[in-house]
């Protein structure tokens, strides 16, 4: 649609979707043209940019369920606190290096919104587990502003530590989960929403990472990690599903009565 290209709007639209894909038949001012019958590289290209913002919008109530979880039992049975605090590690540094990278907001954006609810519920787990003392608080707080200060200012190649560093502490994190599910022998308060949304992003990711950054074995050995550990969990729920449902059940009642 010839008419289209003298839109600012369209055409500010189409460079943001098109404008860094660096195939030959691939360009926004050719892919607005031949709207709606564009070739491969246009249709791919903008799946690819429809399943980041997906991606991002469905981050944005990832781990809402855990939340939910959490404030209606007013417990964290079942979560492990070594977890909770990884997430926000492995979620931060996804997002910090996206941003020191420049990578598109669509390639990493997930990171963002993950990482502002890890705190979420490392907030709910101080106030419903009375075993943190007011030290450990210090600490998780003293470590935070150490690490912002260490991240925003390495050197540009150093970027790569931050998604290095993700794969022991992602391990720990999610193993520690597995640990603790397998030890109680139920999954508490971890929801079977959010476990499937972090498979099913860790999946899509990979793909769109290929597309929209390129072969950064950084970012793709994370997701493809991600996958694995995010299955075992999923896996776990299902076995230990009955056990879940009676421990819930048995914790209600204990709270109303």
């Amino acid at each position: 649609m010839k008419v289209l290209l003298d839109s600012p709007l369209v055409m500010s639209i189409a460079e943001w979707v098109w404008s860094q894909d660096t195939s030959e038949d691939v360009s926004p001012e050719r892919c607005v043209e031949s709207l709606p019958i564009m070739n491969v590289g246009c249709w791919t290209r903008l799946i690819v940019k429809g399943l980041g913002i997906a991606i991002i919008l469905g981050a944005c109530l990832n781990k809402a369920p855990v939340m939910l979880n959490i404030w209606n039992s007013k417990s964290t049975a079942g979560l492990s606190r070594g977890s909770i605090y990884g997430d926000i590690i492995v979620c931060a540094n996804g997002a910090f290096y996206g941003l020191l990278e420049g990578h598109p907001l669509t390639a990493f954006g997930e990171s963002i919104a993950m990482t502002i609810q890890s705190i979420m519920i490392m907030l709910l787990m101080w106030r419903f587990t009375d075993s943190i003392q007011s030290q450990e608080k210090a600490i998780v707080v003293a470590v935070a502003a150490a690490y912002i200060a260490t991240v925003t200012s390495l050197p540009n190649d150093k970027h790569y530590i931050l998604m290095t560093t993700v794969w022991p502490v992602y391990i720990y994190s999610r193993g520690s989960q597995i640990w603790e599910t397998c030890r109680v022998k139920h999954s508490g308060a971890q929801s079977v929403l959010t476990t499937s949304l972090n498979l099913v992003g860790s999946l899509v990711r990979i793909l769109t990472t290929i597309k929209e950054v390129g072969m950064d074995f950084a970012v793709l050995t994370g997701y493809i990690l991600g996958v694995a550990l995010n299955l075992t969990l999923l896996l776990l729920h299902f076995y230990y599903r009955k056990n879940t449902e009676k421990f819930l059940g048995e914790l209600m009642s204990k709270k109303q009565s």
